[in-house]
């Protein structure tokens, strides 16, 4: 994705916490999605739904049915990757704190 093709907006945020609000789940197709030819084997996923709700534009009319909704995968990855972002920020705030914390008690 080259940069060069974007007006950029604005950065992503909040990015863990969108990532909270989505369920993952083990599923097998329905009656329905058999009708339309998906294979009756378990599968992993989330929720066409949830992800709308807080990213619509990952989201699009399934190819089968217009009716029904799609995630479009790939393109969680930003996501994923502000995610991992927010916790390494998390987690070397509290190494700090505990490296801090060490180095009182050893002074006493």
């Amino acid at each position: 994705s080259d940069e060069r093709l974007k007006d950029i907006l604005e950065p992503l945020t909040n990015a863990l916490t969108k990532i909270q609000t989505l369920d993952t789940f083990f599923y097998k197709p329905n009656s329905t999605a058999l009708d339309f030819g998906m294979k009756d084997e378990v599968q992993i996923g989330i929720s066409a739904q949830q992800v709308q709700n807080i990213l619509p534009q990952v989201v699009k009319s399934a190819p089968i049915d217009s009716k029904y909704l799609t995630v479009q995968y790939e393109r969680l990855v930003p996501l994923l990757i502000e995610s991992v972002k927010e916790l390494t920020k998390r987690v070397e705030k509290l190494e700090d704190g505990i490296k801090n914390r060490k180095c009182n008690c050893s002074k006493r």
